[in-house]
């Protein structure tokens, strides 16, 4: 057994010793004890290093270990970042498989001092992104996300716990690092007309203006900044993009929740339907041969995703609630797609699609923009989102 292998070893019979209740330990001490693993790096990811622990002998036993720098990878070591990122996650991926067993890979162990924790291993998954962007994603798939999102929205949600659980739950996930750093790069930074930070691609240039000369657009972005930064709903995975989850046929897998931490409820949904939106233009203005109608499919799974979610979540809503959660989900899913074509976190689905992407901005610029005809029950937000097609991309 190499010497990275015996040092997880010792962390994990220390661990044991030391009575934790962590109770993931055995599987790992087995795993490891047998001396006889390949240990390579999983590429990918922007925050972390991951690593992929495989038993020689048995090729179907291993684990993943995360690691976090003292920095991110995609930032480099001039943009320091507080590495216990890793143990919200790792209390994240607990939480979510407490509430919705099956929905994220088994947390196993976590080491605060080491900056590390393990977990299981999805070595047959693949990220959605390739799914999306061959148009080879089951249906079955957007009704687990869907179905997941509602249940840890409902079950850590002000209004279903307690005034004392629900201040211990704001309390074990205040994770002030991400938080800045998701408030810079979601709503500040793409929003800075010369943040170096920022780049577009020349088929957005003439869109670039009405960013920045549109008080409505900062104005909105501003005020969804602070809707992130204060209000307190319930817990967030904090990024679901399609590189946060893992598919293997209907089945899906949440991962990545290292911006874990409570806050608004539309802030989740709005990303999600978001990253939606940029495969579904990819589709429309770019379909392939083999998957020509993957564009109404996704459309279905938009409006299918809003129905299971706001209509699961207005048991537990007043009617005002609810129309605030459409308000504020128009407006996140509007701010997310004008940040990741303009911003930091560029989405590979609209690479070489230029009328996507001009389709995708001018889109999340009406967002933004629109006042008093912004939907704000469930059935204007379906129709007012289903009357998408191919727009004016002058």
């Amino acid at each position: 057994m190499d010497s990275f292998c015996r040092d997880i070893v010792t962390c994990l019979e220390d661990n044991r010793a030391g009575g934790s209740t962590q109770g993931g330990v055995e599987f790992p001490l087995r795993l490891l004890h047998s001396g006889d693993n390949e240990v390579s790096e999983v590429t990918g990811g922007n925050l972390n290093d991951i690593i992929r622990i495989v038993s020689r002998t048995d090729p179907l036993t291993s684990v993943i270990l995360k690691h976090a720098g003292l920095y991110t990878k995609i930032f480099g070591p001039d943009h320091p970042l507080s590495p216990t990122r890793n143990t919200f996650e790792y209390k994240a991926l607990r939480k979510f498989h407490q509430i919705c067993p099956g929905s994220v890979p088994e947390p196993y162990f976590c080491n605060e001092h080491e900056r590390l924790f393990l977990m299981e291993d999805l070595f047959d998954y693949e990220d959605m992104e390739k799914g999306m962007i061959s148009g080879q994603v089951e249906r079955d798939v957007f009704r687990e996300i869907a179905g997941f999102l509602l249940r840890v929205h409902r079950a850590t949600h002000r209004k279903t716990m307690s005034s004392e659980s629900f201040t211990e739950l704001v309390d074990d996930f205040r994770n002030d690092g991400m938080l800045g750093l998701g408030e810079q790069y979601f709503f500040t930074k793409p929003f800075l007309k010369e943040d170096p930070s920022n780049k577009h691609s020349e088929a957005v240039d003439h869109l670039i203006p009405a960013i920045y000369e549109d008080r409505r657009v900062l104005d909105r972005a501003e005020g969804l900044r602070q809707k992130y930064l204060s209000q307190k709903d319930c817990l967030l995975h904090g990024d679901l993009h399609m590189c946060a989850v893992m598919v293997n046929g209907p089945s899906a897998k949440i991962i990545d929740p290292e911006f874990v931490t409570v806050g608004p409820a539309a802030f989740d949904l709005g990303v999600l339907i978001a990253n939606y939106f940029f495969s579904y233009y990819a589709h429309l203005f770019y379909p392939l041969e083999d998957s020509h109608e993957f564009h109404k499919t996704l459309m279905d799974a938009i409006t299918e995703t809003m129905e299971t979610y706001i209509g699961g979540m207005a048991s537990i809503l007043d009617e005002n609630e609810v129309g605030e959660l459409v308000e504020d989900t128009i407006g996140f899913i509007g701010c997310e797609l004008i940040r990741r074509i303009i911003g930091v976190g560029y989405t590979t689905e609209l690479e070489n699609r230029p009328l996507a992407e001009i389709a995708c901005l001018k889109f999340g610029l009406q967002l933004m923009t629109s006042g008093s005809e912004r939907p704000r029950t469930l059935r204007e937000l379906v129709s007012y989102l289903g009357k998408k097609d191919k727009p004016n991309i002058r």
